[in-house]
């Protein structure tokens, strides 16, 4: 039997000892589904949550025509937009590529033990031509996961709003707080199958997507409460991470205020050049902290299914129960 501390310890061994990776890691997170599970948990509130996805919509296709005509009228306009386009398409590609390297490095980090990880030696385009068999069954489960969660949005967003239609007050608090249950135990299994599919994907020697999704329901669906309580760990990690880079950012506030107004007294230190020091310092941290966490997550998900498939994890809500 192995324990959740034990998993916790080799996952940060194994990002601290590959740091090289927390690079690719910031590509990876550019594909992270925080923004729709957000909005799922504030389409609990059902009073505006129809309201505000057709708000959303009408201001997402005013601004595609606005920027379809403004192309049309000017040549330079066109220019930018096409820029634009390719802008985009090259970060997505990047994106799905760097997950598909996180997650391929981070397994052979964990194989490894103690040693850490070589950095390769082929160049980058080589490495992008190597993922290409698996860019798009990685791409196509990535979207079908997106639009997963939009539709559990619209189901969410429908039920809650026919819920706050109801006159009778004891009814409608008994079918909202049963539906808010509801929902959030469909957000946590929509959450953990995407994740359990899109690692036994990458991680396949034949990749297929009707296959891997198939493996990873039967693996949640055996590894009910094992699976929550790995989530609800990593979900405390986030929050304690995110907490401290907020304290250490306060605490580091006070002297850079200082130095600040000392640069400014008696060097004549432009304002507008030290506010973009900050920002870049700000943004710099954020970027390391983003690229930590999602090797440090993506490490304890992949250490958490290989001990799963050995079946070394006892639940401790299994053995409460069975008492």
């Amino acid at each position: 039997m192995i324990l959740y501390r034990q998993i916790i310890q080799q996952a940060w061994r194994n990002t601290i000892k590959n740091s090289w990776l927390w690079v690719a890691g910031v590509f990876a997170a550019l594909l992270t589904n925080i923004g729709q599970y957000n909005n799922l948990l504030g389409s609990l509130d059902g009073t505006n949550s129809w309201l505000r996805i057709n708000n959303n919509l009408v201001e997402f296709w005013t601004k595609i025509v606005l920027v379809v005509r403004g192309a049309f009228s000017s040549p330079l306009f066109l220019v930018i937009g096409l820029l634009i386009v390719c802008l985009f398409l090259i970060l997505l590609f990047l994106a799905v590529n760097g997950q598909i390297f996180v997650v391929r490095q981070v397994e052979l980090g964990l194989r490894s033990g103690e040693q850490a990880l070589a950095k390769p030696k082929t160049s980058s385009w080589k490495q992008l031509i190597s993922n290409w068999p698996i860019f798009w069954p990685a791409a196509g489960a990535i979207a079908a996961v997106k639009l997963i969660l939009l539709l559990c949005l619209l189901v969410v967003s429908l039920l809650m709003a026919v819920v706050y239609m109801i006159n009778q007050p004891i009814i409608s608090s008994f079918l909202y707080v049963l539906l808010s249950l509801l929902a959030l135990a469909l957000i946590w299994f929509v959450a953990v199958w995407a994740r359990y599919w899109i690692l036994l994907l990458l991680t396949a020697k034949k990749s297929n997507l009707l296959i891997s999704a198939k493996e990873a329901w039967i693996m949640l669906r055996k590894n009910v409460l094992v699976s929550l309580e790995i989530s609800i760990i990593i979900m405390l990690i986030n929050l304690l991470a995110y907490l401290l880079w907020v304290f250490v950012i306060y605490l580091l506030a006070i002297p850079f205020v200082l130095l600040t107004l000392l640069l400014i007294k008696y060097l004549a230190v432009s304002q507008v050049l030290l506010i973009a020091v900050a920002n870049v310092l700000l943004i710099a941290s954020l970027l390391i902290l983003v690229g930590f966490m999602v090797i440090f997550e993506t490490s304890l998900w992949l250490n958490f299914i290989n001990n799963l498939n050995d079946k070394k994890i006892i639940s401790k809500l299994g053995r409460i129960f069975h008492r």
